[in-house]
């Protein structure tokens, strides 16, 4: 029997001596004492049933203890039957509560199968994602050595080289090469964001991280627009909460024209700090605004390689900031751009007012909340 219990059950073989003497009991109880009809019967076939519930003992000893119950239930109600202290149809409750003890049996075997398929199917799949988690990190650790070397050849050959057709071709070997880097750098990020070192938070000030961000786009031409900046601190990883913005801006860049107004703004909202990236580009259709942060995932997924990236960005922003305790949201109008929002929590005391803040080269201020 002790083989079918859950281990942490072994250790209770009292509950087994309890209801054993808790029978016997009854079981004298219904031949010493017959004016209480069957009371000390039910007893038994109720405690049975309670007991087997919360053990759910194996097939053979189950078989085993019911056998038992059946035999001597019956036995203590035909002594008082020859005794005439009970009518002959008494018996006939030992076949019904012992078909009700089955049916109960089976349900609950069945149960238990259901549930133990289930956690098979769990573990295999949690051994699934581990292998694939390990496959995915191991794969970008072995990929950057070789692009980095090829990336760090195709750009000496550039230089080196003066005829125009071939400086542009080797062009679009770096270009290639630096996507590939960038493909296997946000896979090992990815693959990294189940680790629970993958954040280590200190108290930080948003608004010098969002400029210092923003002020590494500033050489690409759109009409930079920095809104409004709160003071606001958080609890969060420095460098991890500034890749997750650049991913943000780099998201609105290649949904915007040249022309086009991006705007990066700070703001706090009952309790959070809200980093909000608008832009003025293509927008967003609303079916695709359920999975545009799952990863290789696009919003449209017609659109060129030149435009688009690897479905990642926006999933790394997903994993940062909610491995930050925070969420991201986004509004979006086809057409008519979009706005992306990282709502934080807002470390205590972690904000006071508005304040100024040094504008980016490049970038035009605004007082325009977004």
């Amino acid at each position: 029997m002790r083989a079918d219990r859950p281990s942490w059950l072994r250790g209770l073989a009292w509950i087994d001596v309890a209801w054993v003497g808790f029978t016997l009991a009854n079981l004298a109880a219904m031949l010493l004492l017959p004016e209480w009809e069957t009371v000390p019967f039910h007893f038994i076939w109720v405690i049975l049933t309670l007991l087997y519930g919360f053990r759910v003992w194996g097939v053979r000893p189950t078989m085993w203890t019911l056998g038992a119950v059946i035999a001597l239930t019956a036995a203590a109600i035909w002594v008082d039957v020859r005794r005439a202290a009970q009518p002959i149809d008494e018996i006939t409750e030992v076949p019904l509560m012992a078909a009700m003890f089955v049916a109960m049996v089976w349900h609950a075997r069945r149960r238990l199968s259901a549930m133990e398929q289930l956690q098979r199917a769990n573990e295999a799949s949690a051994r699934s994602l581990d292998r694939e988690r390990r496959f995915v990190q191991d794969a970008s650790h072995e990929l950057r050595t070789p692009i980095t070397v090829a990336l760090g050849h195709a750009e000496l050959l550039r230089e080196s080289t003066e005829d125009p057709t071939v400086r542009a071709d080797i062009g679009v070997v770096v270009e290639e090469l630096t996507r590939l880097r960038r493909l296997a750098d946000r896979l090992l990020l990815l693959a990294a964001s189940e680790h629970p070192d993958f954040v280590r938070t200190t108290r930080i000030d948003v608004e010098p991280v969002v400029v210092e961000t923003l002020r590494r786009w500033t050489p690409v031409p759109r009409q930079w627009v920095l809104g409004d900046l709160e003071e606001a601190t958080v609890e969060a990883d420095r460098d991890r909460l500034s890749l997750a913005i650049d991913a943000l801006i780099e998201n609105a860049v290649k949904h915007t024209a040249p022309d086009q107004a991006i705007t990066v703004s700070v703001h706090r909202d009952d309790g959070m700090a809200v980093i909000s990236i608008a832009d003025a580009g293509t927008g967003i259709d609303p079916p695709d605004l359920d999975r545009i942060f799952d990863r290789f995932s696009r919003a449209d997924a017609g659109r060129s390689r030149d435009g688009g990236g690897f479905g990642l960005g926006l999933a790394i922003v997903k994993t940062v900031v909610e491995a930050h305790g925070g969420r991201v949201a986004v509004r979006s109008e086809r057409g008519r751009g979009s706005v992306f929002e990282v709502l934080m929590p807002l470390a205590p005391n972690g904000a006071s007012g508005p304040r100024g803040a040094p504008t980016p080269q490049g970038v035009a201020p605004s007082t325009r909340g977004e």
